[in-house]
């Protein structure tokens, strides 16, 4: 079993075993929950540990990504100049791919064959050289279901890598479960790690687990020590970002 051990205490204090990632984390939640969030502080930790992490952002722009990553104690211009981080950024006006910088690209990742494409295009970009492999972080994942021709092809291709049946990335994804809540709950439902983040009145971002294989964790539910500027940022900018791609991909 391979296992991930955390460094920050509100993590080590929910998975004291450590986190076994042969098996895809599933963060859900309401929308504006700060799930985005949840992903960044796991990319963090494997960054920290060497392995390579790709960024796959849907309703946030890769530079308030990098602003956040850096809020939240990571220096991820660091990383990106070792060749440890790739962007993804998701583009539904677009064919297939196009290129942005050398660590970066644009993609159609509403269809299915683009997912695979652009995330083998980043994988050849980073670094070799490292055991713990490459993570894959991506959020916002019910705004690929909006598509009218591609909505439930990605949904079936996001059951099969919440199962596990994709074991050439590790991954630690999002989903809002106020949209398509039937796909949600199904993709709750067969994931074997899964999160449930919150959000309480005061701006308190909460988290709890549901579920976590082979390995022992905290029940109860948790708040995640961050600052209400850094929790009222990504939403915003995720709620304009989400405004923004939904019309395009709706024409899919």
């Amino acid at each position: 079993m391979s296992k991930i051990h955390f460094e920050r205490e509100w993590l080590k204090e929910l998975l004291p075993e450590g986190w076994a990632y042969d098996k895809p984390l599933l963060i859900s939640g309401p929308g504006g929950s700060g799930k985005p969030l949840i992903g960044n502080f796991f990319a963090q930790e494997w960054l920290k540990k060497g392995g390579n992490v790709i960024f796959m952002t849907a309703s946030t722009s890769i530079a308030t990504h990098v602003k956040i990553m850096n809020q939240l104690g990571c220096n991820i211009e660091e990383h990106e100049s070792k060749g440890k981080v790739f962007y993804i950024e998701l583009e539904p006006e677009i064919e297939e791919v196009e290129e942005i910088s050398e660590k970066a690209v644009k993609a159609n990742y509403v269809k299915p064959e683009i997912w695979h494409y652009s995330l083998d295009l980043a994988s050849r970009r980073l670094f070799t050289d490292i055991d713990l492999g490459t993570l894959v972080v991506s959020a916002s994942l019910n705004l690929l279901f909006f598509s009218k021709t591609y909505g439930e092809k990605m949904y079936k291709k996001l059951k099969r890598i919440v199962k596990g049946e994709d074991t050439k990335y590790k991954y630690a994804l999002t989903l809002n479960s106020d949209a398509f809540k039937e796909w949600a709950k199904d993709l709750e439902e067969e994931a074997f790690n899964l999160m449930v983040s919150g959000m309480t009145k005061d701006v308190k971002l909460t988290l709890k687990i549901l579920k976590m294989d082979q390995v022992d964790y905290k029940r109860e539910e948790v708040i995640v020590p961050l600052t209400e500027e850094i929790i009222l940022e990504i939403k915003k900018e995720a709620e304009s970002g989400r405004s923004n791609v939904i019309p395009a991909i709706r024409k899919l």
